[in-house]
């Protein structure tokens, strides 16, 4: 029995070693199938791999652009390849240009460096400019031909008003002709009567000058006989000295400038003093005496070198020997009288601020100076008339085609002409011997009153 279970136990072994070795094969068998299967799967994944790195690399597989294509419904380089088509389909209009034909476009088109959106915006706004400028070209043309429209309109009432004006003219000529041949025969005769009433004017004055100063010298007989009697009893007194060789003073010294050969005088533009005046100086007390020539000699001779409203400066020119200038000397000068008032004749068109033209209304500023410097404006160029002031000497007018008919043009030579005549003759006649008056442009009568001086 013992004999028996011994056989039967180095049976079962064997089976099992049997059973356990081909359990082993088929294992080892398995694990070769399988790594065979892995080995295969690896190089296949590797070669996909490969090939998906062709079309993207691995950081581009996981870009946030490509893991939203990836969302979409088809393939990501589906949706790349109509994205492409659809962009080249905006730009080209034609999907089957490729990118270099599309950038040679651009070249020549001259937007090679330029992104197309900001390209687009700037064509659109110059467009919508453009459509803004054709509406108000548009307007403006339109506008214009209503202006064309109604300047058609007024030319041809213009014409027609013109036909009118020359058919009234025509019938008025003849009498228009004989009216200025009348106006001009009219002019001549008062022209040959005034001269006449002139030169017996003139004849009648001159009479009367002489007969004046006959007169003069008579009372100067009798002041001369007077004064040799006044000579003898002892003179006149110092605040008044009275007619014959004494005289007054015309001004004071008012100050010597220090270190200076000028003075202060106490006479001004107010007293019409001129520039280059010459006046005698005498001591504060001294009697201002004339010598047998019926003139006065100081100890000093003064000229005006500037004139001010109420005092000058005047310098100095002559000095006795020994002889000073003091303040409050006595100043002479026997052809100067603040207290006579001056008469002026004013004739032609002035423009004392030189801004263009000849303005008439400046005359009024001439008399308004001639009134404030304490002169007189007269209506007559008479023999006891001081000045002439003329204005700007007018044109020569040139006389009118023959055949003339414009009537207002005849008027304007008309005065024109005699314009021109009278302020000719006013020439003649201050120069003439009869009344030798002094004529005095713009420019020296504003030196006269002082005007370049203020």
């Amino acid at each position: 029995m013992a004999r028996a279970r011994s056989g039967g136990g180095s049976g079962s072994a064997v089976a099992a070693l049997v059973f356990f070795g081909a359990g082993f094969f088929i294992s080892l068998l398995l694990a070769v199938v399988f790594y065979t299967q892995v080995s295969g799967a690896r190089q296949g994944q590797a070669g996909a791999e490969a090939r998906l790195a062709e079309y993207a690399s691995p950081s581009e597989q996981s870009s946030p652009e490509v893991e939203a294509l990836k969302t979409g419904q088809g393939s990501v380089v589906g949706a790349l390849l109509e994205e492409r088509n659809w962009l080249r389909k905006q730009i080209a209009n034609d999907t089957g240009k490729s990118r270099d034909e599309i950038k040679a476009s651009f070249v020549t088109l001259g937007i090679a460096d330029r992104t197309l959106l900001p390209e687009v915006s700037r064509l659109q706004n110059e467009e919508s400019a453009l459509k803004e400028l054709n509406n108000t070209l548009q307007q403006d043309l339109a506008n214009a031909r209503a202006r064309a429209k109604a300047a058609e309109k007024a030319k041809a009432d213009l014409d027609q008003s013109y036909k009118d004006a020359l058919a009234n003219l025509g019938a008025t000529v003849d009498q228009t002709g004989d009216v200025l041949k009348t106006t001009q025969v009219k002019i001549q005769e008062q022209k040959s009567t005034l001269d006449g009433q002139m030169a017996d004017t003139r004849s009648e004055y001159v009479g009367q000058i002489a007969g004046l100063e006959d007169t003069i010298a008579q009372g100067n007989a009798e002041i001369r006989r007077l004064l040799k009697i006044i000579d003898d009893l002892g003179g006149g007194g110092e605040l008044d000295p009275g007619p014959g060789n004494l005289t007054r003073a015309d001004g004071r010294v008012v100050s010597v400038i220090g270190g200076r050969s000028e003075v202060y005088i106490s006479l001004g533009r107010s007293d019409r003093l001129q520039m280059g005046m010459t006046f005698e100086v005498f001591d504060d007390n001294d009697l201002v005496k004339l010598n047998e020539y019926q003139q006065v000699r100081g100890k000093a001779t003064l000229e005006v070198v500037s004139v001010n409203d109420a005092a000058s400066v005047a310098r100095i020119v002559r000095l006795e020997r020994g002889a000073s200038v003091n303040d409050n000397d006595q100043i002479v000068n026997l052809a100067y009288d603040p207290q006579s008032i001056q008469k002026f004749y004013v004739y032609g068109k002035f423009n004392i601020d030189a801004n263009g033209g000849k303005e008439v209304d400046d005359r009024d500023r001439i008399v308004s100076m001639i009134s404030q410097w304490g002169g007189k404006v007269t209506d007559d160029l008479t023999y006891d008339v001081d000045y002439l002031v003329l204005g700007a000497e007018p044109p020569l007018p040139t006389p009118p085609p023959d055949g003339e008919v414009d009537p207002v043009k005849i008027r304007q030579y008309v005065a024109a002409q005699q314009e021109f005549e009278t302020y000719q003759e006013l020439i003649g006649e201050a120069r003439s011997k009869s009344l030798n008056i002094p004529v005095l442009n713009q420019n020296r009568f504003l030196a006269l009153v002082g005007y370049y001086d203020r």
